[in-house]
């Protein structure tokens, strides 16, 4: 599949947050097919190691990559050449899967997306590319949790941050709901934020996707993670509005040839942006 290089029509577009408020649009399948060409539009939401910018500034990473891949399947198998354009900044979240969920035809979401079964209700899911897990996290300097029971005497006074919108909020509404009534929550924009807040504020906790913690260790930041707070496995995918018409499609890609994830490229890919390790730690999430 490398053989072949996708050019994208616009590798990154700054957009204000009242002009990316507009609905995003792309050709859908059948009109490109028609055709034999046409444009789809990518949003995102920077996520490390899944979309992120490399030291010139372009946008590159697991998602970015894949998606690559996709759009050279669908020159080989369909007959179409496809130009991706990148809208956003990619620094909210929310933005991203609004824009997405207000999108319509050929839109794409990348980044750290979990399938969840109120989010099919708006949105469209490819099949996932891989399992994540979500890992609770203080500054280093927090005594160690041996269990759950400890978050009240251990997190006394501490403040949980988290994005909106997230899974990861819920997980801290589930945590103060369950373990702590008492704990204040404040809201910040997005998972780097969250992590920022994290390393200055040694009274504080969160949850944050594998790939932020691993990020973060890797560079040496004062970061800790509380094992027993591990929240199970789950799924990332790439989204679409429910007006596409291209889930079959990605979904054809996914199966084809014995299945993506099991070809030397895709884990290629992987290893290339997130690490040996953190691989192993991913792949030990989904057993």
């Amino acid at each position: 599949m490398k053989q072949f290089k996708i050019v994208f029509s616009a590798l990154l577009l700054f957009m204000s947050s009242a002009v990316f408020s507009q609905n995003l649009t792309g050709d859908n399948f059948a009109t490109a097919k028609a055709a034999g060409r046409g444009t789809v539009t990518f949003t995102y939401v920077e996520t490390p190691g899944f979309v992120y910018k490399d030291q010139s500034g372009k946008l590159t990473g697991v998602c970015v990559d894949i998606m690559n891949d996709f759009l050279q399947y669908v020159r080989q198998n369909h007959g179409i050449n496809l130009n991706a354009r990148f809208l956003g900044n990619g620094s909210s979240f929310s933005a991203m899967y609004n824009g997405v969920k207000n999108g319509k035809n050929g839109v794409f979401g990348l980044g750290n997306i979990t399938v969840t079964e109120a989010r099919k209700s708006e949105i469209l899911f490819s099949p996932a590319f891989i399992t994540n897990f979500a890992i609770l996290v203080t500054h280093s300097d927090v005594p160690s949790l041996e269990s759950m029971n400890e978050v009240p005497q251990k997190f006394k006074g501490f403040t949980a941050y988290t994005a909106k919108g997230t899974l990861n909020e819920k997980r801290i509404n589930k945590l103060k709901s369950n373990y702590y009534p008492e704990l204040e929550i404040s809201y910040v924009n997005s998972s780097p934020d969250v992590l920022d807040k994290i390393l200055s504020d040694k009274k504080s906790l969160s949850y944050l996707d594998l790939a932020f913690y691993l990020s973060a260790v890797k560079e040496r930041k004062p970061l800790k993670r509380h094992k027993v707070g591990d929240e199970g496995s789950e799924e990332f995918a790439f989204v679409m509005p429910k007006s596409s018409d291209w889930q079959p499609i990605i979904e054809e890609f996914f199966n084809a040839n014995g299945g993506y994830k099991n070809t030397t490229e895709y884990k290629k890919i992987l290893v290339d942006h997130l690490g040996l390790s953190a691989v192993k730690l991913l792949d030990s999430a989904a057993e």
